[in-house]
């Protein structure tokens, strides 16, 4: 209450106070009171352009936020986009660098197939030209140019296709020609004499009948063999058939055409040339041809059976000539010991060569010591000269040993050489299965030829040596018990 009435009193005493306050101080307040108005106001208006320009700054921000947004979703929209075409492109990239490695190595397998192509188109060719040895006579030279023309046309181009139809030409132009009858002119070179010039009718490629400007016959025909014997040009001498070509051919040849029968060799092997020239075929001969159907390993069969023969003759004469010697030496020394002229006996010996003689004469030697002195000086000889008594036997057994192996090997040729001819030409014709067989037969049989008598053989000489052998201990035993008979 105290309080309240203190407040009243200071309240009045302010107003009071207050009312005392100069009327021009007043006025003054209310010049600065206008005055700090109008500044109030001025920068009350100042303030609202400045809010105003604020927010018009503030207009343009949020415009240029909501563009920038706008641009900056644009922007992501083109990067995504940009990245999904990236993605798209690299799956592209990766499928097309796929596609690119298949197709380079079906390029490099096309290649490499076109290399093999290549390389069968040149072997075909290079086995073509390796049998133009074969192939007929007047088209060889022909042929030979005009394979060289497609092998040279083919490595320069390396074209595999174009090389192949320019073969196949080729062939077609020789398989016409050996598969009809023409009527060329020719000069060409006979198995024997000078090259003659030949108005010829040709049969394909089996064979040629032809006469020189001086009207003697010739025949080019297959000889049944293989390799650059294959055909042959012989100069007719059968009465026969010669009349038949000097009658028939100028006919043929003015008219282009063969007309009437023709006379054929059939046989076509190593008998036709004996026919065709009107000779005989002698044992000679037949032995020739035999040896020549053998094949190389007759050659060594027949080493083998002249080693085995000198060896043979060799040992025959020395056991002869022992067998000889030593009966005669032994009947001589044996009289003279009868009468005890054991000088004569010594002297005798002496005189003669060989191992008999040499024991006899170590044994009257040793007479004056003691008969163990005088074996062991025996044996020290028979030790010595028993190998060359048994030399060379046993090559005759290896002889016949080694002879059916040889045959056996020039079976195993012959074999080879017929599944060769089997692959290069087939089963159809016999005449050239003919040469493997008998070179596959025919060593084989030299062989058991060779074997048999040289086993005999050997057996023999085996026996006469041991009884060579056997003769001579039975002399030395003889002379030692003639000399010692006590012992």
């Amino acid at each position: 209450m105290k309080n309240a009435v203190l407040l009243s009193v200071l309240v009045f005493t302010c107003f009071v106070h207050a009312a005392k306050i100069d009327k021009n101080a007043i006025l003054l307040k209310e010049k600065e009171l206008e005055l700090l108005k109008s500044q109030m106001q001025s920068a009350r208006d100042i303030l609202q352009k400045e809010i105003a320009a604020r927010w018009r700054v503030r207009q343009d921000q949020v415009r240029q936020r909501e563009t920038d947004k706008e641009e900056l979703d644009d922007i992501r929209e083109k990067i995504e986009r940009a990245h999904t075409e990236l993605a798209r492109l690299k799956e592209e990239g990766l499928a097309k660098a796929d596609n690119i490695e298949d197709e380079n190595e079906i390029a490099l397998s096309a290649k490499e197939e076109w290399k093999i192509v290549a390389v069968s188109v040149d072997e075909v060719l290079q086995k073509e030209a390796d049998g133009l040895l074969e192939t007929f006579p007047l088209d060889m030279e022909e042929r030979k140019m005009d394979l060289e023309n497609i092998r040279r046309e083919f490595k320069r181009s390396g074209n595999s296709i174009a090389a192949l139809q320019l073969f196949s030409e080729y062939k077609k132009k020789y398989i016409e020609r050996g598969s009809t009858v023409s009527f060329p002119k020719k000069t060409v070179l006979p198995n024997t004499g000078d090259p003659q010039e030949l108005g010829m009718v040709r049969f394909g490629n089996v064979f040629v009948y032809g006469l020189n400007q001086t009207g003697e016959p010739y025949l080019l025909r297959q000889t049944g063999t293989l390799g650059a014997d294959r055909y042959s040009i012989e100069k007719v001498g059968a009465p026969v058939l010669s009349e038949f070509i000097m009658s028939s051919l100028p006919g043929w040849i003015e008219k282009q055409k063969v007309t009437g029968p023709v006379m054929v060799d059939v046989l076509q092997n190593a008998q036709s040339k004996t026919l065709i020239a009107g000779e005989k075929f002698d044992n000679k001969q037949k032995f020739y041809s035999w040896v020549k159907s053998g094949g190389p390993v007759m050659f060594p069969l027949f080493a083998l059976l002249a080693w085995a023969v000198v060896l043979g003759l060799l040992k025959i004469i020395q056991i002869i000539i022992k067998s000889g010697a030593d009966n005669s030496l032994s009947k001589k020394v044996m009289e003279c010991l009868s009468e005890n002229d054991i000088e004569g006996a010594k002297k005798f010996a002496q005189k003669k060569r060989g191992v008999s003689a040499r024991i006899v004469s170590t044994c009257l030697e040793h007479s004056k010591w003691n008969r163990t002195s005088a074996e062991k000086a025996v044996k020290e000889i028979l030790v010595e000269e028993l190998p060359q008594i048994n030399k060379h036997l046993n090559t005759l057994a290896v002889i016949a040993g080694a002879a059916p192996l040889m045959g056996l090997l020039g079976t195993v040729t012959g074999m080879i050489r017929l599944f060769e001819v089997i692959t290069n030409y087939g089963t159809g014709d016999p005449r050239l299965l003919a040469g493997g067989i008998s070179e596959a037969l025919i060593t084989t049989e030299v062989g058991l030829i060779i074997a048999i008598p040289v086993l005999l053989l050997h057996n023999f000489l085996r026996n006469r040596t041991n009884d060579l052998q056997a003769q001579m201990e039975k002399h030395t035993i003889r002379i030692l018990n003639r000399l010692w008979p006590e012992a």
